[in-house]
């Protein structure tokens, strides 16, 4: 590929999006730390190139849609793929929205899946700043009053895991510990946590995974 020489400044033009994108990867180096930092920032760059060309028939979905599917399902079952797929579509998820998400999460086509995994990368879409994602959380899979049961706040958490890697095994362990004497909780609960106000200091942004 043939460079132009430069010779003033007048010839450089910055993208407009370059500093965002420089910055989000730059954040994501120092948060993951990876002993090969040019494999990483391929896959990294890889990635973000994969997720840009889905956006372009991209709808996020809602936090009322989530719920809608969630209430239709059976505790721990698992459904397959096609009927998944259905039960959000019948709620109104947009099709190039469950195409990403399929996409994302490596859900395979002709599985039984977890719902409730699909559901939690869904609501990681919902919002780009974590403690929003958390709220949303009790929101969509919480009972009356956006109240979850202990027990069910864990698992979900450990799934949320898997596309933030802030939150890492220490601190959800950490947030299990905490509340293990807990019959349920709200958000409050947990927002004005210790072990929450660290995450909220080392996490900007929840992260889709990596494909």
């Amino acid at each position: 590929m043939e460079l132009e020489p430069m010779y003033c400044a007048e010839q450089i033009k910055v993208p407009p999006n370059l500093a965002d994108v420089l910055k989000a990867y730059t954040k994501e180096v120092i948060r993951q730390q990876p002993a090969d930092i040019l494999q990483f920032s391929a896959k990294y760059f890889a990635h973000l190139s994969k997720a840009s060309d889905l956006t372009s028939d991209f709808i996020p979905p809602t936090v009322s849609q989530i719920r809608q599917v969630n209430v239709q399902l059976r505790a721990n079952q698992l459904l397959p793929a096609a009927q998944l797929l259905d039960l959000c579509k019948g709620t109104g998820v947009h099709e190039g929205t469950l195409k990403k998400v399929w996409q994302l999460g490596n859900f395979g086509t002709d599985a039984k899946l977890n719902p409730t995994e699909v559901l939690m990368l869904m609501l990681t879409m919902t919002a780009n700043e974590l403690p929003t994602v958390f709220n949303n959380m009790f929101r969509a899979f919480g009972g009356e009053g956006a109240r979850l049961e202990t027990p069910t706040f864990v698992q979900l958490v450990t799934l949320l895991s898997k596309w933030d890697k802030s939150l890492t095994v220490q601190r959800c362990n950490a947030l299990k510990e905490s509340f293990d004497g807990s019959e349920s909780l709200v958000f409050k609960d947990v927002q004005n946590h210790a072990v929450f106000q660290d995450l909220m200091s080392t996490s900007a942004d929840v992260k889709a995974p990596e494909s």
